[in-house]
């Protein structure tokens, strides 16, 4: 796990590693005491299309598909803050 600081007007600095491997833009989703980065796709409808292709996305307006997202996205971040908590207990 890296350690992130922010600076005199808030800002978080990821690392060239981390922006080479997720990207450079990010849903902040706030959940409790728990503030998540969840790496969003350069071009999302695209990617919601390749995840959902064949599953009639088209009967699902661009707000209905937007919220959707969200709501997946935050699954999966919660997901992954839960297996990193579990991951990281001593034994």
């Amino acid at each position: 796990m890296k350690t992130a600081y922010t600076d005199g007007r808030g800002r978080i600095t990821l690392g060239l590693k981390m922006v080479n491997k997720h990207g450079n833009k990010f849903a902040v989703v706030s959940h409790g005491k728990e503030i998540i980065l969840v790496p969003i796709a350069k071009d999302p409808l695209a990617e919601l299309r390749n995840i959902w292709k064949g599953s009639g996305i088209d009967k699902y307006t661009i707000k209905e598909l937007r919220e959707m997202a969200l709501k997946e996205a935050e699954k999966e971040a919660m997901g992954n803050v839960r297996r990193h908590r579990l991951s990281s207990r001593p034994d």
